[in-house]
């Protein structure tokens, strides 16, 4: 990694202890990673349905959940932004210092909080929402030199023209006044860089067509589309026990010790998600063909040349990578846009396997993808994840009508078909055919998986 990139961490992370001290010094309740006593990790490969399950799950009265993922937070100490070909998501398990695993078991604890709403009767939390949202700025565009005195000033006023025209609290609308003013002030930020559509289908924001380059020059943080931050407290420490931390980031696969040394004194449990290689692979390629999901410059390194991605009139495409970077992705640079992303699909689910074979992960639950995409199964899934991981009460009868987040296009039965020629020999390969049926799935019949 560059010295001017490692100074551009060092500067995001001393602005964002700076905002912590001086807007919310007492946002945790005097509570630390050590305090915390329950984890339910989701584990699966990128386009599984993890960002839609952790959506549902974070509903729950129970369940501490964060705006984003974690993964920013790793990247925010080195980790993930690769300085070598040699580099990748996978981390050793002493690559890491305690003091940085600490880092980032603390930040992931500022980020996150029971959802406003969930059930709670905490309020709306109009000390913290504010600088919540300053720290989610300065996350999601590190290059720009902030001003947190005029993220907070254009934040709170936000809030409270929000809170006091309606009734009903639009954090997309929200958002979108939050960006308005800090486009008056010249900050290089967009609507079309956020996930609005899946933090409130109602909101009232502009679409998207044309293909956009990333925010970013150099260094991305957060992967876009952009979250939108929403409304959370953290619980106080005689509440804290009693209450589940939810973690997920696909990129945790590859390093799923280390996840677990962020929290010594916590029982772990794993909801294990997989997907079909037909419906992974092509929702891979849709991602990599949108306006989003740029996860890594690689342009130091080399350039991309992928057919199906990589074109002259889009010069980002032969610089950034996208969704997580497994080992030998460096390898795949000149290969077709399919081929990657099954290595990519493929990867991940072998890492997932070797640590369920080696015990890393323990106790888990395996559910599958398909059955969240009708209204009965979801709601059967979710009552046995909700029994699994200690979760009371019935799942919500709505469950099935919440915003698809992160979605390039609204899920449905078989969408991958428009690709079959390209995937077929993808299926039918050693590699994937023998992985598919490891996780359930017949490579014989994939012409009916969903």
């Amino acid at each position: 990694m560059s010295e001017e990139a490692l100074d551009l961490l060092g500067s995001v992370r001393r602005k964002r202890s700076e905002v912590f001290k001086q807007f919310r010094p007492d946002r945790l309740n005097g509570c630390a990673p050590a305090d915390v006593k329950n984890v339910l990790v989701l584990d699966a490969a990128s386009r599984s349905g993890s960002s839609f399950l952790h959506h549902l799950l974070s509903q729950h009265p129970d369940i501490i959940s964060l705006n984003g993922e974690g993964l920013v937070f790793e990247k925010l100490q080195g980790l993930g932004l690769p300085g070598s070909e040699d580099d990748s998501d996978f981390i050793p398990e002493g690559a890491l210092s305690s003091s940085a695993i600490s880092s980032i078991a603390e930040d992931i604890l500022k980020d996150s909080g029971l959802l406003q709403g969930s059930g709670t009767d905490d309020g709306f939390p109009d000390d913290d929402y504010p600088s919540d949202c300053v720290q989610r700025l300065i996350l999601q565009y590190p290059e720009i030199d902030f001003s947190p005195e005029t993220l907070l000033a254009a934040c709170t006023e936000a809030l409270r023209s929000g809170r006091s025209e309606s009734t009903r609290f639009s954090t997309a609308n929200y958002w979108l006044e939050v960006l308005e003013a800090l486009r008056r002030r010249s900050y290089a930020v967009s609507p079309a860089h956020y996930d609005l559509r899946g933090s409130d289908p109602a909101a009232d924001f502009p679409p998207t067509s044309a293909p956009l380059p990333p925010p970013f020059k150099d260094i991305c943080l957060e992967e876009p589309p952009f979250v939108v931050p929403q409304p959370r407290r953290f619980p106080d420490r005689s509440r804290l026990a009693a209450k589940t931390l939810l973690l997920k980031s696909s990129s945790n696969c590859y390093h799923m010790r280390l996840v677990k040394r962020m929290f010594p004194k916590a029982r772990f449990k794993f909801v294990v998600l997989t997907r079909n290689p037909a419906a992974a692979v092509s929702g891979l390629m849709d991602g990599w063909l949108s306006n989003g999901f740029y996860s890594r410059n690689i342009g130091r390194l080399g350039s991309l040349a992928m057919p199906g991605y990589s074109q002259e009139r889009l010069p980002w495409t032969t610089k950034w990578w996208n969704f997580d970077l497994p080992p030998g992705w460096a390898a795949l640079r000149g290969r077709p846009l399919e081929e990657v992303c099954a290595h990519q699909w493929a990867s991940a689910n072998e890492h997932i396997l070797r640590d369920i074979g080696d015990k890393t992960i323990g106790d888990h639950l395996r559910v599958r993808y398909e059955s969240l995409l009708d209204a009965a199964s979801l709601s059967r899934e979710l009552g046995r994840i909700f029994e699994y991981a200690g979760l009371e009460g019935p799942p919500p009868s709505d469950a099935f009508a919440a915003p698809r987040v992160m979605c390039v296009a609204p899920p449905a039965p078989q969408k991958w078909r428009k690709r079959r020629e390209v995937l077929a020999p993808l299926i039918a390969s050693s590699r994937i055919a023998a992985l598919a049926a490891e996780l359930g799935y017949d490579p014989a019949g994939w012409a009916s998986w969903t």
